[in-house]
């Protein structure tokens, strides 16, 4: 991983203190790097999945995805943004294509205690950061 794609986490994670754990997958869908505290590794294909999907028009796409054995609710899929949430309080994740509309991703672990909206813009502006490293 690059020392780049490094410090944009570390800025990351300073600037937006709900952000509890972070992944970044490649374009080809490998995962590039994640935070210690967070292992996606056996829930790549889904992400992937849901990634390479490309929703018509009015199309509603995967309803819910389970990361680490927590099922996240998708409240929100669309080419910019992918919002899930676990109804039991167990948290939030936001994943940020890479480009918009494409394969790569920034994927976030959100506090349980905030909405996933109030980190949103601070992870989909890192993400752009990410375009032509990943």
């Amino acid at each position: 991983m690059s020392a780049e794609i490094e410090s944009i986490i570390d800025e990351l994670l300073s600037e937006e203190q709900n952000i509890f754990g972070v992944a970044i997958i490649s374009k080809s869908g490998v995962l590039i790097t994640q935070t210690q505290n967070w292992n996606l590794t056996n829930d790549l294909d889904k992400i992937n999945k849901l990634l390479g999907t490309q929703l018509a028009l009015g199309q509603k796409g995967m309803s819910s995805i389970t990361i680490q054995g927590i099922k996240y609710m998708m409240v929100e899929n669309t080419e910019e943004r992918k919002i899930g949430t676990n109804i039991t309080g167990k948290g939030h994740i936001i994943i940020a294509p890479i480009p918009i509309g494409g394969t790569g991703a920034l994927v976030c672990y959100i506090n349980p205690q905030v909405g996933p909206r109030d980190a949103l813009f601070t992870v989909q502006s890192h993400a752009l950061k990410l375009q032509n490293l990943v």
